[in-house]
């Protein structure tokens, strides 16, 4: 059966925050879950933050779940447009 968890993230999403970001991230994942990562309320994003994206998006989905990105503030956007990520990533706008 499959499940839905959801997440928020507020504050900074950079290497200063990315060991105490990640493990909070992964520990909502469990087999065949979907988990909905809220990143309205980043404030800040570097590369650290976008790897900590892409473990949770790979993780779920090799637990055969899936990870979304939902409601991308404009630090998050501007750090996945700068990377040319933005269409990879796909945050989804209003996904509450």
């Amino acid at each position: 059966m499959s499940q839905t968890r959801a997440v928020d993230l507020d504050g900074e999403l950079t290497i200063q925050t990315a060991a105490e970001q990640c493990p909070r991230l992964l520990a909502v994942l469990d087999k065949n879950t979907t988990v909905r990562v809220g990143l309205t309320g980043v404030t800040e994003m570097d590369t650290a933050g976008l790897q900590i994206l892409l473990a949770v998006r790979r993780e779920a989905e090799r637990l055969g779940g899936a990870a979304e990105f939902l409601d991308a503030s404009e630090p998050v956007r501007e750090a996945l447009a700068i990377l040319h990520l933005d269409a990879g990533l796909r945050p989804i706008a209003g996904g509450r």
